[in-house]
């Protein structure tokens, strides 16, 4: 079996070899043997390599929020450019060379998350150039200009044809077999960077379909190759996200948002979290904080997505949309949650009660009480079908208290005070007394046999 040396280690010589079984035995008490590397000094490599890429992330998208000041526009940019270009040349020697792979991929991978980076000062640079003429609250170091739109053209088109390379190489390393597909995703999600647009709704509505797409085109990938679930495979479809990210921060750090921008960003990043999560083992812990971070999300989704519709719906409706949407999100957790699922199913159902319930309260009328009655009824039949005690049990309560509220809107208008009133009252009640005489014997059974029904079900 072969053994790759340590390189820790000093490496035996064939003259120490042969002196070795020279002297035999006798002389092993007095040889102290190999010389072992301190646990320091074996993960020394992997904490410089770690150390060295969180110094080049940091120093490479501060340039995004700081920047260096020194000389024009172009210059600045052109060191930005040559960071990358640098780090992609230095892991194809260090790979050829040093016959290293580890520190090689690293550096590759490292200029590939530079790209979006360059995207985004070339993005600024479109929008100096092409953009609407009017002023942004935004500081001076976001601001990128040159000479001519001519100038402009040109150093993108430069720009985007030098890192062409880096994206093939850097996903050619990570993932052989899906190389080409996955820089074309990456090309595509950067060049949302380039549109000389800043209007948050517009870039929501651009963000948010590719966000799906992306989701969609992942899932896909993943089920079909092998190579996207290695680490290295999960390494290089995540990187296909972070010009999403970079969009997102931009519009969000340097403009002003609204509800749609909010909403959207907060979509994305639940759709991430939950496409994170599945990758991860089912009682990692890092997998219970993404699905903890996507339940914590889903009011807040629930809320900005009515916003939108805030001149269209009544504030009734609005009410009851925010809490279907919101225990909709969070029951989707609770399906692919391996941590406490019935939790988040009891959490969801929760929600979507008071969320109506409270609509009752603040809002009365036959409309809310009608809806309220229609959603108790389909979460009854999904329980029923499903199985599951929660949805079963709260559309039966949400029927029940519409049925109640509408009774009591009834009795507000009906004057008990009439001898048709007592004489309907009367008849109701000697019906229901006859009822249960006749059945008395049978209820009982009945409602074991639905209790040892309900035992078998799903919390």
């Amino acid at each position: 079996m072969n053994q790759h040396p340590d390189p820790w280690l000093p490496a035996a010589t064939p003259a120490m070899a042969m002196s070795d079984s020279a002297t035999g035995s006798d002389n092993a008490d007095s040889n102290p043997g190999p010389i072992t590397a301190t646990p320091l000094m074996q993960r020394l490599p992997q904490l410089l390599r770690m150390a060295g890429a969180t110094a080049l992330l940091v120093a490479m998208y501060s340039f995004l929020v700081q920047g260096w000041q020194d000389g024009n526009d172009l210059l600045r940019y052109a060191m930005l450019l040559g960071h990358s270009l640098l780090l992609c040349g230095v892991g194809l020697v260090s790979g050829h060379w040093l016959q290293e792979a580890k520190g090689a991929r690293l550096l590759v991978t490292l200029a590939l998350t530079s790209v979006p980076a360059n995207f985004a000062i070339l993005g600024a640079f479109v929008y100096s150039a092409f953009g609407p003429q009017r002023s942004l609250s935004q500081p001076d170091y976001a601001l990128w200009q040159l000479d001519s739109p001519t100038a402009t053209v040109l150093t993108v088109a430069l720009a985007v044809a030098a890192l062409i390379p880096v994206m093939l190489l850097g996903f050619r390393t990570l993932a052989r077999v899906l190389s080409t597909h996955l820089s074309i995703m990456f090309m595509l999600s950067n060049a949302l960077l380039l549109i000389p647009l800043r209007d948050p709704l517009y870039l929501s509505a651009l963000s948010l379909p590719l966000a799906l797409l992306m989701l969609l085109n992942n899932e896909k990938t993943q089920q079909q190759s092998i190579a996207a679930r290695t680490p290295d495979g999960l390494i290089a479809r995540a990187l296909l996200y972070l010009p999403l990210v970079v969009l997102v921060g931009r519009s969000l750090w340097f403009y002003d948002t609204d509800a749609f921008l909010f909403s959207s960003s907060l979509v994305i990043l639940f759709l991430a979290a939950r496409q994170i999560s599945l990758r991860l083992p089912g009682q990692s812990i890092m997998r219970g904080l993404l699905e903890v971070c996507s339940g914590l999300l889903t009011p807040m989704i629930g809320v900005g997505s009515v916003l939108l519709l805030e001149g269209i719906l009544t504030e009734s409706l609005m009410l009851q949309l925010a809490a279907l949407i919101s225990a909709a999100l969070l029951y989707e957790v609770s399906h692919r949650a391996q941590m406490a699922p019935a939790l988040y199913r009891l959490m969801a159902m929760l929600m979507l009660s008071l969320g109506l319930i409270v609509n009752f309260v603040l809002f009365e009328g036959l409309a809310t009480s009608l809806t309220s009655l229609a959603i108790g009824l389909i979460l009854a039949l999904i329980g029923r079908h499903y199985r599951q005690l929660a949805l079963f049990g709260t559309g039966l309560v949400l029927a029940a208290v519409s049925l109640i509220y509408q009774l009591y809107q009834m009795m507000q208008v009906f004057d008990l005070s009439g001898w048709i009133s007592l004489a309907v009252l009367g008849m109701l009640a000697i019906v229901i007394a006859s009822v249960l005489e006749s059945g008395g014997g049978r209820i009982r059974p009945r409602l074991l046999l639905l209790r040892r029904r309900f035992a078998s079900w799903e919390v």
